[in-house]
């Protein structure tokens, strides 16, 4: 992607010495500077920049001119999704299908999965494919804070990251938690913080828990976003640190409800709504990003201030607002046409210049890319037999026969650390599903060795069967759950030889499979087959006792540094207070 434009070529069609390639005519202007709506304003485009806005674009209309008559509609900036994730479940090219008629013209997007199963070069292919897309999608360095020893030697360095960040398609530094920046000794991110604001580029937060003098620690650091803020004090608490408060409307979470008392009590300018990701079935159903806007008008946000936080206030946060983010002489042409106040779905999607979607479909092409064969042979594992996932009797506190456990926590993402006396068949520790006890696997496969750890957990509910994953969050590991070690070894097999995945297994027998054999992230399938088997995957859950609301996205998190309490890696059991790898002991 280049920023570079004819500058000439565009002074002279504004001054109607050259004539525009299309004119979107007398329409009522979406003025996101002022707040105002403008009515009988056109809009002059030269290649894929605007050259023109006003009341009369005569002077600059041609014979070869294309003329788009907006007959009163809206026209609206391109919205914008300054954070998300597009490095799970979908190949970009296919998600495109579904993002663009919504009305998103450019995307930044984290790319955490390519960097912790291939590091640099995992990274590097992420860039190629977001390239030449008919809308902009801009990457952020990953940071790649993580709980599993394993994905070290794939850490993106300080020179590569130097590197990076010299590539318009890289926006800045991704996501780093706040307990991975300011509480350890190692400087490896804040290293990486340097570089980023070194090159001029944004830093985005993971502030989740951090308050008052961490809070501030985490923003003197360098960091200047947070999309964690999951009250109204939290947003406010963000606003008052300097930093610009993302709002999740996704799958994660959903909190948009919080602003809703902060509606005409303050300066809306450093709000932005972002979808943080979203999911196959959602994505159907609800649209991107755009079912966020509609329901920011909803709770009673003008339709304004709404777009404000998904066009000029993003651009401005990433420093891109002499590019996108409004309509004016000198910005993309990225342009929606809305069929009256209040609609929110565009009619005509128009990226850099050219109509990209009309009346719901995409018009354009995207673009596809072969997958390199290093991304599709990450699960580095042997398969395994039911005697790996043995734990011997006596592995936990020897005094009062307990041993610690993972509790899943009501919604199904937040865990913490439980204490149990465990069933004892034949010398060893095995689950209980009756007393929703059941095993937990961390199988790392990156490296070949195979490392393990078994545990086990409580909350999920299942009372038959097992899953396994590899859409593993900040890691590269396969996690199980299961009632069974038969059933435990039926799924991570199955898990092995697709080369990634989730899958489930009752019985000795695999009833739902979802392949993700692109690093162990991504599929090859479909986003509506993707949806339909992960409503099954829930449906079965469910079927077998699980009360969770998305235990597919449940099992996913169980690795990750970014929700307390207590998470799973090789090695143990990861606790975030006393920052320790603890095992089954429970003293």
């Amino acid at each position: 992607m280049t920023f570079e434009k004819d500058i000439r070529d565009l002074i002279e069609t504004t001054l109607g010495n050259r004539v525009a390639d299309t004119i979107i005519r007398d329409g009522v202007l979406m003025d996101v500077y002022t707040g105002r709506l403008l009515p009988h304003r056109s809009v002059a485009i030269k290649g894929k920049w605007i050259t023109y806005v006003g009341p009369d674009p005569g002077h600059c209309i041609g014979k070869e001119t294309n003329i788009i008559e907006a007959k009163g509609r809206l026209i609206c900036p391109g919205y914008i999704d300054a954070h998300t994730h597009l490095a799970t479940y979908w190949s970009i090219a296919d998600f495109l299908h579904y993002a663009i008629p919504c009305g998103v013209t450019t995307l930044i997007t984290e790319a955490e999965a390519y960097g912790f199963v291939s590091g640099a070069e995992g990274f590097k292919f992420f860039l190629d494919q977001i390239e030449a897309q008919p809308i902009k999608i801009f990457a952020l360095v990953p940071p790649m804070v993580c709980l599993s020893p394993a994905v070290a030697s794939h850490f993106i360095s300080r020179d590569e990251a130097r590197k990076f960040l010299k590539d318009p398609l890289v926006i800045g530094l991704g996501e780093s938690f706040w307990q991975g920046t300011i509480l350890t000794s190692q400087n490896r991110v804040l290293e990486l913080i340097q570089e980023t604001l070194k090159a001029g580029k944004s830093v985005q937060g993971h502030a989740a828990g951090a308050h008052d003098k961490k809070l501030a620690a985490y923003a003197a650091a360098g960091v200047q976003s947070c999309h964690e803020a999951i009250s109204t004090e939290d947003v406010l608490s963000r606003l008052e640190m300097g930093l610009y408060a993302m709002i999740r409307e996704g799958d994660i979470r959903r909190d948009l409800e919080i602003i809703r008392p902060l509606k005409d009590q303050i300066d809306l300018r450093r709000l932005i709504l972002v979808t943080d990701g979203t999911n196959p079935g959602d994505l159907i159903q609800r649209g991107y990003l755009i079912d966020v806007v509609e329901k920011a008008v909803d709770i009673g946000f003008s339709p304004m201030e709404a777009i404000q936080m998904v066009t000029l206030n993003p651009a401005e946060h990433f420093r891109l607002d002499h590019l996108i983010g409004g309509i004016a002489p000198g910005r993309y042409a990225d342009i929606l046409l809305l069929p009256e106040q209040g609609i929110m779905k565009p009619e005509m999607v128009i990226s850099g210049g050219r109509i990209v979607a009309e009346d719901g479909q995409v018009t354009v092409k995207t673009r596809a890319m072969p997958y390199p064969g290093k991304l599709l042979e990450t699960v580095k594992v042997r398969p395994i037999t039911a005697s790996d996932l043995a734990v011997p009797a006596g592995k936990g506190d020897s005094k009062s026969n307990s041993i610690r456990t993972i509790d899943i926590q009501p919604g199904g993402l937040v865990s913490r650390e439980g204490k149990t006396i465990p069933m004892v068949v034949n010398g060893e520790y095995v689950a209980d599903p009756e007393r929703d006890l059941l095993k937990i696997a961390f199988i790392e496969r990156l490296s070949g060795r195979g490392e393990r750890f078994i545990g086990f957990i409580r909350g999920w509910g299942q009372k038959k069967g097992a899953v396994a994953t590899t859409l593993c969050w900040d890691s590269a590991a396969i996690v199980a759950i299961g009632a069974s070690d038969r059933d435990l070894t039926t799924a991570i097999n199955r898990v092995i030889e697709l080369q990634g995945g989730t899958v489930l297994s009752v019985e000795g027998s695999s009833l739902i499979e979802i392949p993700l054999n692109i690093g162990g992230f991504i599929s090859q399938l479909k986003i509506p087959d993707l949806a339909r088997r992960l409503e099954g995957f829930q449906k079965a859950m469910e079927s077998l006792g699980s009360k969770l609301p998305f235990a597919h996205l449940t099992l996913n998190v169980l690795t990750t540094a970014a929700i307390p309490f207590i998470r799973m890696t090789e090695n143990g059991y990861y606790r975030f207070r006393e920052k320790d790898v603890v095992t089954l002991d429970s003293v």
